[in-house]
């Protein structure tokens, strides 16, 4: 009896240990297994629109629905793999008065919408494929169309039957005259070149035949056919005007308010952090007038400045110092300083206004303490010196109106 007790007690802990074994067997390729989540593609079910006043360039995220378009892609981008998915970005201008103006239109357009991706999403240019065309969307008007699927795809989401059917020969007539432009290029190109070297797509990617709301987008796309693996569809090499998401910000620039003041400058700025970036001003003047008047002075403020946004757009404060030497004659006495630099502190608030492309103003006002030991001579060759002062002052310590050309080190 104690024998079969046994014998029951071993067979029931292998079936256990069995089990137990089969279990793990199951489990550990499910480790080892990505999560679909992950992997999955964005979802395409619909175009992102945004929309643009008439006649302007220039990204508006208050204007229309945009900041809810804005919600949707950011929705979208949760499951875009930067490595492998690409957004397809297409731009209507057909406000301006002639076809070259609008094509340059919406080139921009499209690159100032992406700068603005770029900047706030971690995306890159690389992860973008561009098609500008110059008119308004049929039923949209003035908007850039985003998407993630290829330009035939997003051509083939425009809703159906909204507009009175074109004719053929308008149809024809629109597909010869019409040029599109890929943002690769430094500037937008017409029709003709494309297709010379465009990639005829598959027939799983044929375009879809043009209907009553599909006539005029399909035939830009028909003679371009341009689908997601053509070469020709590259990314755009032009920089926003906000600049940059994923690069460290660098800007040389000029004072024009030291210039009024007869002070050559120049001054370079880096980032060194996410919202820290520091500059350094150099200003001097050797300006020799007369025997009387002479005004020769050398000048450096370097600044550490916390950006609101980020370093290169927008509000700022600063903390500067200021050292400089100098030797000034004027009428029957000459200043120089003496054993030590002029020597101060201050702090400051500036903005920086983006002007288009690389190009911003920037405007900076800062006031602090400077103090100074100074000789004073008689200005006359070999002069004497009449007396040694040391001058403290507290006021205004920096004033700029800048003129800024920022570039793009990537990191």
């Amino acid at each position: 009896m104690r024998m079969k007790n046994k014998q029951n007690v071993a067979w029931s802990t292998f079936r256990y240990f069995v089990l137990a074994f089969l279990l793990c067997l199951s489990v550990v390729p499910l480790r080892g297994q990505p999560d679909a989540a992950v992997l999955s593609s964005p979802s395409a079910d619909s175009l992102i629109i945004f929309r643009y006043p008439s006649r302007i360039r220039m990204f508006k995220t208050g204007y229309a629905d945009n900041r809810l378009s804005l919600r949707k892609l950011k929705n979208q981008l949760r499951t875009f793999r930067k490595r492998q998915d690409t957004l397809y970005v297409q731009s209507y201008s057909g406000s301006w008065d002639d076809e070259k103006a609008n094509l340059h239109a919406a080139y921009w357009r499209a690159n100032n919408l992406k700068g603005y991706l770029i900047d706030h999403y971690g995306l890159r240019e690389r992860h973008f494929r561009t098609l500008n065309h110059p008119l308004a969307h049929p039923l949209w008007g003035e908007v850039v169309v985003v998407g993630c699927r290829g330009f035939q795809d997003c051509q083939s989401e425009i809703p159906q039957n909204r507009q009175e059917p074109a004719s053929a020969a308008r149809r024809q007539e629109q597909q010869e005259a019409l040029p599109v432009a890929l943002q690769g290029d430094k500037e937008p190109v017409d029709s003709s070149a494309v297709a010379a070297t465009a990639v005829v797509p598959d027939a799983a990617t044929a375009p879809v035949a043009p209907d009553a709301a599909t006539a005029l987008s399909t035939s830009v796309a028909s003679s371009a056919s341009v689908t997601p693996s053509s070469s020709t569809a590259s990314t755009s090499t032009a920089t926003s005007p906000s600049l940059p998401a994923n690069g460290r910000y660098l800007g040389v620039k000029t004072n024009l308010a030291a210039w009024a003041g007869t002070i050559m400058n120049v001054a370079a700025e880096v980032q060194v952090g996410k919202h820290l970036s520091v500059e350094l001003p150099i200003l001097w003047c050797p300006w020799h007038i007369s025997n009387k008047h002479t005004v020769k002075t050398f000048i450096l403020q370097p600044e550490a400045r916390y950006w609101l946004s980020k370093p290169g757009s927008g509000h700022f404060f600063g903390l500067h110092a200021h050292v400089g030497w100098f030797n000034v004659k004027w009428n029957r006495d000459r200043y120089q300083d003496a054993d030590r630099p002029l020597l101060g502190a201050g702090v400051s608030y500036g903005y920086l206004l983006p002007l288009g492309g690389h190009w911003a103003g920037e405007f900076t006002l800062g006031a602090g303490y400077a103090n100074m030991k100074y000789d004073t001579y008689y200005n006359i060759d070999n002069g004497a010196r009449i007396d040694t002062r040391t001058k403290n002052y507290w006021g205004i310590t920096r004033m700029g109106l800048s003129i800024v050309y920022r570039f793009n080190l990537k990191k």
